[in-house]
């Protein structure tokens, strides 16, 4: 996977999939964590991007899908376990193969290695009260861009202004 750590910070190459249906987007977390993040995972080696939302979505949740189209290149700089992260992503707009086969509204759980993994779908309308990481998505799943956008975050206060 391409992932480098350095002393105390890291930097991820990670794919992301934007998943939308009947008004609702499905999201996920580690068990225990307090924020709510979109599924993907990091590129491994001579991976394409989109070919990586293929191999994670079929590993973690045992589903097919569908990308459809990119729809932002994000950089983020954020803290994560004691580490300063630089993670570079690729935001996709995915449709699974068979939606319906997995709860609305409940927490499921899916498959990572080293990680316990809850799923859940949530209205596009909850989106502003949810803790959900990196920020932009609360307003940026609402209105999703017609051509790709890049998107800078940046959630570490020394390395803000650069």
């Amino acid at each position: 996977m391409l992932s480098f750590d350095s002393n105390s910070a890291r930097l991820n190459v990670r794919s992301v999939a934007v998943i939308v249906h009947d008004g609702n987007v499905l999201l996920h977390r580690a068990v225990g964590d307090d924020f709510w993040t979109l599924p993907g995972g990091r590129v491994e080696f001579f991976e394409n991007s989109d070919a990586t939302l293929h191999r994670e979505l079929l590993e973690e949740l045992g589903a097919g899908a569908v990308v459809k189209r990119h729809l932002w290149y994000v950089e983020n700089f954020f803290e994560c376990s004691g580490k300063q992260c630089h993670e570079i992503g690729n935001y996709f707009l995915v449709q699974l193969l068979e939606p319906d086969q997995f709860p609305k509204h409940e927490v499921f759980h899916g498959v990572e290695a080293d990680v316990n993994l809850e799923f859940k779908w949530f209205a596009l309308s909850e989106l502003s009260g949810l803790a959900l990481k990196p920020e932009f998505l609360r307003s940026g799943l609402l209105e999703l861009p017609a051509a790709t956008k890049y998107i800078k975050v940046n959630e570490i206060a020394e390395f803000r202004g650069r």
